[in-house]
């Protein structure tokens, strides 16, 4: 039985810093022994939080633990890549008045911004180890849809979004492994179109 075991750790310290590698999923933390810094796994740790599903025109994009190993007798599923590094952001917007001869202002509109979102992560090539064409392929599929999204996930559920859009895409290598790519997604959350009617 052949198996294959990718060390996530360092392909995160390579694509996003040694810093990234404290936040990256599946487990993998940094910790420091007698002045040299290395990668421990914790074991036995609910991860489930990390996955996230995009879902668009009846096709599915999954980022979610493998775990990273492939057996003979296992196969890899429909997850195109490890959980990714989510960073939200959002804003308030305000319209303000300023009162004459006074530092005050009066706010006469209140309004929230919709989510900003990052999305970083790694493709990997987990089967034949060479650059993962057609994960990036899937990637950019998902990035060319010109239209709202579908996205699920706990770290999506806990912001009430639902769907999404997206706006800019980057694609790099990681120095050192061949197999793997990062990328970077930046998207925003839009809520449905509703109307309300009004009787005359």
């Amino acid at each position: 039985m052949t198996q294959v075991t990718i060390d996530l750790g360092k392909r995160y310290a390579a694509a996003f810093g040694l810093l990234a590698v404290n936040n990256s999923p599946s487990r993998v933390n940094l910790s420091r022994e007698q002045s040299n810094f290395k990668l421990e796994s914790f074991e036995g740790i609910n991860d489930e939080f990390e996955n996230i599903q995009f879902i668009y025109e009846g096709t599915e994009i999954n980022f979610a633990a493998l775990p990273f190993t492939k057996d003979a007798d296992k196969t890899i599923g429909n997850v195109l890549a490890p959980p990714p590094l989510i960073s939200f952001s959002r804003q308030k917007q305000h319209i303000e008045t300023p009162v004459n001869d006074s530092d005050n202002i009066v706010v006469e509109r209140w309004g929230i911004r919709p989510w900003e979102m990052r999305v970083r992560g790694l493709l990997i090539d987990v089967e034949k180890r060479h650059y993962p064409e057609s994960r990036v392929k899937q990637l950019y599929k998902l990035f060319e849809y010109n239209g709202v999204v579908e996205a699920s996930g706990t770290q999506f559920f806990d912001k009430d979004i639902a769907s999404v859009y997206f706006k800019n895409i980057e694609i790099n290598g990681v120095q050192g492994f061949q197999d793997t790519i990062q990328f970077s997604l930046q998207m925003m959350s839009i809520g449905p179109v509703g109307f309300s009617l009004l009787n005359p």
